[in-house]
């Protein structure tokens, strides 16, 4: 499949522990890159931060990814926008303040000059508790509380906006 710049890959569990904690808490996917052209994703990861990578290496981490086109116009801006951010650090706390950025907090902000992301209330729970164990655990590491309800994005939620669709998978 052809893929274009602006687009969103958008990537299913890889069956990690914090993976399985996020599907617990927010849906589906747990990532999403932006497709800077046919061999290039800029995305934001705890292991690199903000980084671009071919779309090989993207792939040869996480597997397949679903393929989601913007269908709102004026997109000029957008991969500018994101690389921009390009090596600025992860933003482990997922607190809208903080430095750096998580993977959906990249394209809200890339996406901004065209596009109004509304932020939601952060959920952290598993169907079970408010506050999964997972996460009570990641944060006391992290020695700061849990942004329960705090303003924030998850990769789930921009893949079910009007303004981008599904066209295949990679």
């Amino acid at each position: 499949m052809k893929i274009r710049n602006s687009d969103l890959l958008f990537v299913r569990s890889q069956h990690h522990d914090i993976d399985e904690a996020i599907t617990a808490s927010t849906g589906e996917y747990v990532h999403v890159a932006i497709v800077i052209d046919e061999k290039t994703v800029i995305h934001a990861t705890s292991r690199f931060g903000v980084v671009t990578q071919t779309l090989s290496d993207f792939l040869k981490t996480f597997e397949h990814a679903d393929v989601y086109r913007p269908t709102i116009e004026n997109l000029a801006g957008v991969v500018t926008r994101a690389q921009q951010a390009n090596q600025r650090p992860y933003n482990f706390s997922f607190y809208p303040d903080d430095p750096g950025f998580y993977c959906s907090q990249l394209v809200v902000m890339a996406f901004a000059d065209v596009l109004t992301i509304e932020e939601q209330p952060m959920q952290f729970g598993d169907g079970k508790q408010e506050i999964s164990d997972f996460w009570q655990d990641y944060y006391a590491k992290l020695g700061v509380a849990v942004p329960l309800n705090k303003p924030g994005t998850n990769p789930s939620q921009l893949a079910h906006l009007d303004e981008f669709q599904l066209v295949g998978v990679l």
